[in-house]
Formats: structure tokens, C-alpha cells, sequence
């Protein structure tokens, strides 16, 4: 009696070891089963990560693209090869930097200079208006924007260095745009100044808009230009 007593405490045992070993062991694989899902959550987010390295790469390559084409279209050759590569290069960053989109920038140079680096501003009556350049800017405004980026303009001849010219321009558009927090305004305030701009939104009067007009036809013409969809 006393050996089927033994046997019995034995056989429990051993149903306990069983189960606790079983236990242990459908841990062990829940516990890598579980590692092996977040090994994979982990290669899925840095997958998702480098997919969207790569499509922002891809965008940047893209833009840097049309830029360049874009300049080539309205220099025609009046920049030197060079030069267009830097300024290429130029518009690229300015875009990247102030998130803004490169072929407004080169749409306004297409309305103001039809791309021409020595194009010299005049009014209606042929004197000269005393603006200069790709972009069009005016010595005093000139003067003031490029204290920031330590550029002393002193000669019309400063801007007519496309890369000067650009650079300040750009500078002198993204202000616009901080100041009055609307992309319209501050292009219309590109061609009319600030100074008169801030005149007729006080009036209430319904705003010049051709400019502003004349450059987004200039923005859709280079779009077409390069062969993308036109933005509605």
C-alpha cells in the first residue's frame, strides 16, 4: 500500500515537472515568437524610414531637375553654362530652406526679367526705374535685405550678378510672405512695395491682381514647358 502510496506522490511530481516544463517551454517560444514580431516591427519601421528617405531624395532630385530646366528655358543662354548649374544649385537650397516651391521663384524671374541678368528696369516713359537684374530689385531694398546674410550691395552692377540677385530676391519674397502671411499679398507686394500694398488694403480698394496673374501664368507656362500637370 505504502509503495502504491510513493508512486502515486512520484506520478504527481512528475505531472507537475511535466506541466511546469511545458510551461517554461510555451513561454520560451511565446517569449521569442514575441521578439521575433518585434525584430519585425522594427525592420518594417526602418523599411517604412528608408522608403521615405527615398521618396523625399526622389522629390529633391526631381526638383533640382526642374529648375534646371527651367533656367535653361528662360536664360537662353544668356547665362553661361556654369553659372546656370550654380544657380541651379542655388534655388535648390533657397526652395529646401524656406520649404517653397523653386519655380515660383523662377516664374516671378521670368516676369520681371524674362530671365536676363543685365535686364535694367524702365518706366513707361523710358527712363530707368532703378531696378536691376534677374529679379528685378532696387539698390535701397537690396542694400537692406543682403544686411542679413552679410552682402554689401553698392552698385547696380552687384545685382547684376545672378547669384546675388536671386539670393536677395528670394530673401526679399519669403519677407514678403512673413509679413503678411498670404502668398497673393506678397507678390503683388513684390511689384508694388510694401509701402503701397499696405495703402490699399487700408482704402479697402480692390487690389492690382495683373501682376499676380502674369506670374502664376508664368509659373503654369513653365510647368507646361517641362511637361508636368498643370497645379489647379
Amino acid at each position: 500500500m505504502a509503495i502504491k502510496v510513493r508512486l502515486s506522490v512520484i506520478s504527481v511530481f512528475i505531472v507537475i515537472a511535466l506541466g511546469i516544463l511545458t510551461a517554461v517551454f510555451l513561454n520560451l517560444r511565446f517569449q521569442e515568437g514575441k521578439t521575433q514580431i518585434e525584430n519585425l516591427n522594427t525592420k518594417k519601421g526602418e523599411l517604412q524610414k528608408e522608403l521615405k528617405e527615398l521618396e523625399v531624395y526622389g522629390e529633391w532630385t526631381l526638383h533640382f531637375w526642374q529648375i534646371r530646366e527651367s533656367i535653361d528655358i528662360l536664360s537662353e543662354r544668356k547665362i553661361p553654362e556654369e553659372k546656370r548649374q550654380e544657380l541651379a544649385e542655388q534655388i535648390w537650397m533657397i526652395s529646401r530652406t524656406y520649404h517653397f516651391d523653386p519655380l515660383l521663384i523662377l516664374a516671378i524671374t521670368a516676369q520681371e526679367s524674362h530671365g536676363n541678368p543685365q535686364a535694367v528696369g524702365r518706366y513707361r516713359s523710358g527712363a530707368e526705374s532703378g531696378a536691376y537684374g534677374l529679379m528685378q530689385l532696387k539698390i535701397e531694398t537690396a542694400k537692406q535685405v543682403g544686411k542679413r546674410f552679410g552682402l554689401e550691395i553698392r552698385t547696380r552692377e552687384d545685382l547684376m550678378r545672378p547669384e546675388v540677385n536671386i539670393a536677395l530676391g528670394s530673401a526679399y519674397l519669403m519677407r514678403l510672405i512673413g509679413r503678411y502671411g498670404d502668398l497673393k499679398h506678397a507678390i503683388i507686394a513684390y511689384n508694388l512695395g510694401p509701402g503701397a500694398l499696405d495703402k490699399q488694403l487700408k482704402t479697402s480698394r480692390t487690389l492690382p491682381t495683373r501682376y499676380y496673374e502674369n506670374v502664376l501664368a508664368k509659373y503654369r507656362n513653365l510647368i507646361r514647358e517641362l511637361d508636368f500637370p498643370v497645379k489647379s
